[in-house]
């Protein structure tokens, strides 16, 4: 009969041997003389460390539980990659059917801004007189007061909201560098960082009209405010200050649109971020809401209720929330889908750190320091580059109401021509700026490290030439419909004959202008794609002061103000055309 001790020592010896180190073998044989006791303190030893060695192996092993969790994770992950099969981030070099897709569809989106100010402007004008009549003011009186309002009113906002557009570009320049460099991590915190920001700039944008709205509103009334000259029933006429209430109105329909404003700026933000993923729908569906949301609301506020100007307000702030609300919560869908490719990426590498780091990054979260300077070197130029804009047409708005009435009404006009056309533009740079910092990524990996090809390092030259190409044929179709539209269908924006002739006289440099400017802003897409902002900014400066000094020295008719439009657009093409032909030149040939 074995004895416990015997089987026990056996046991032992066997798992010794099995998942002992060679070294303990080596042991024995060299030292074979030892006592029963030390034999028996070795084979324990070695039994306990086999015994967790083999405990950890197994523990290794996922379990049928993980397994089935890794296959749902799988899935779902598919699952998420069919239904954005056509959302695929605009890697590589687009087709030309690629880039008129995503040109179209901006400008489908930019398109609606004007449109849904001309419904908010009808319907203040026809339908807020009546109600919005005080005793101080007849109907048709009160309707002007509404209307005035409007306009540094929507000024205000507009121009307030567009200055904040330097943060959606730093988004698009961003992502497209992190797609091209197929960083999902970088792709999360960018989205993150930027919405942060984007809320914090709309949350302090609201604090400003609020507290110093009253102010501003003035400055953009101008010194000599709102007067409006009355016949008087026995001949003569009567002149009637209404800043005040021109002034109230204004106001109130401000700090209505200010409520929303941390949601706006947050959607356009999203709505950079989704165009850069290749997701074109999400966008056109959110216009398409805020346009009939924002008709239904004129109608019942203004035309029903007769709120006025705070009607127009209210409708223009709830398409605005239903809008950017679909945007920001499409973004959100986004970016959990990319946190669970990353998911099942770090499963296969075993880098367990990234996905907690990347899984954990909330869709609103500020950039620590080194992230947030890394936003602000990006950032910063593209918003004084706007902000030189802004200067330098609302300069040539003052100039133009210098030579009167007439021609300021003309100027106002032209500049809604202008700016209506300017979109294809506006698309084209957009697209410049999505579809270009990937080609530059892989044109720098191939001639710096060798990662690529001379194909590769051609790309961003070969997109620099099909957008020009799309950029000339756009120019020479805005030139011909607006010179058209300035020279042949003026009466249908006024019944002035004086104001129809001053139209046609400067329709030709209106179209002169139109002709050039897809290819200026091509250009300078091409420059804030390669990051050369630098030198953007000093182009605009130079810029800005020969506009400021063409006007106020060498300006001395209407007509020139058009004339310094022209130059304005023909400078940045001489200044932007030679950075951009180097930057995307191939240094060396590859291999």
């Amino acid at each position: 009969m074995w004895s416990l001790n015997t089987i026990l020592l056996l046991a032992s010896a066997i798992a010794s041997r099995a998942f002992s180190p060679p070294s303990c073998a080596r042991l024995q044989t060299v030292k074979p003389r030892i006592s029963q006791q030390t034999k028996w303190a070795s084979y324990k030893h070695s039994w306990k460390s086999a015994s967790l060695r083999h405990l950890s192996h197994l523990a290794s092993v996922p379990s049928n539980d993980d397994l089935s969790s890794i296959e749902e994770e799988k899935a779902d992950a598919q699952t998420q990659k069919d239904e954005t099969k056509s959302t695929e981030p605009f890697v590589g070099l687009p087709s030309y059917r690629r880039i008129l897709v995503f040109v179209a569809t901006t400008v489908l989106i930019w398109i609606s801004e004007p449109l849904l100010s001309l419904v908010d402007s009808a319907a203040v004008g026809r339908y807020a007189g009546g109600v919005a009549a005080t005793s101080s003011t007849s109907p048709n009186l009160s309707s002007v007061v509404q209307l005035a309002a409007l306009g540094p009113a929507t000024m205000l906002c507009d121009s307030s909201i567009y200055l904040t557009f330097f943060i959606a570009m730093a988004t698009t320049n961003k992502l497209a560098t992190s797609f091209a460099k197929n960083d999902v991590e970088e792709q999360i915190s960018t989205v993150s960082h930027v919405m942060a920001i984007s809320l914090a700039i709309g949350t302090f944008l609201c604090l400003i009209i609020n507290l110093f709205g009253e102010v501003l509103l003035s400055s953009i009334l101008g010194p000599a405010g709102a007067t409006v000259s009355i016949p008087m029933t026995r001949g003569g006429e009567k002149i009637v200050d209404l800043t005040s209430q021109v002034l109230h109105a204004a106001l109130g329909y401000a700090r209505i649109r200010c409520v929303v404003y941390p949601l706006a700026v947050m959607g356009l933000t999203s709505q950079a971020a989704l165009l850069c993923t290749g997701d074109t729908k999400t966008p056109v569906l959110a216009v398409l809401v805020a346009s009939l949301t924002n008709i239904i609301g004129d109608y019942i506020f203004v035309a029903k209720c007769g709120f006025g100007v705070r009607g127009a307000a209210l409708a223009t702030s709830m398409a605005s929330l239903m809008a950017n609300g679909i945007l920001v919560s499409n973004l959100w869908k986004t970016v959990n889908g990319w946190k669970k490719s990353l998911q099942i990426r770090t499963q296969a590498t075993a880098s367990i750190q990234q996905y907690a780091n990347a899984t954990n990054q909330p869709l609103v979260a500020f950039p620590d320091g080194k992230s947030f300077l890394s936003l602000v070197r990006l950032a910063g130029p593209m918003f004084f580059v706007l902000v030189g804009k802004v200067m330098g047409y609302s300069a040539m708005t003052i100039r133009a109401g210098s030579f009167g009435l007439i021609s300021l009404a003309c100027h106002n006009i032209l500049m809604r021509i202008f700016f209506f056309f300017a979109t294809a533009g506006d698309g084209l740079s957009h697209a410049t700026q999505t579809f270009m910092p990937g080609l530059l990524y892989q044109k720098n990996q191939a001639e710096n490290h060798g990662a690529g090809n001379t194909e590769e390092a051609q790309n961003a030259r070969t997109l620099l030439k099909r957008v020009l190409l799309m950029s000339t044929t756009a120019g020479v179709v805005n030139s011909a419909l607006s010179w058209f539209i300035a020279n042949n269908a003026g009466k249908a924006f006024t019944t002035d004959t004086s104001l129809v002739a001053l139209m046609s006289n400067v329709s030709p440099f209106m179209g002169l202008a139109l002709l050039i400017h897809p290819i200026t802003m091509t250009l300078e897409g091409s420059i804030i794609a390669g990051r050369n902002l630098k030198k953007l900014l000093f182009t605009y400066v130079f810029s800005v002061l020969l506009l400021l000094s063409q006007l106020k020295f060498v300006c001395t008719e209407f007509a020139g103000v058009w004339h310094a439009i022209l130059l304005f657009q023909a400078i940045r093409i001489v200044q932007f055309g030679p950075l951009v032909w180097k930057r995307t030149a191939a240094k060396k040939r590859l291999h």
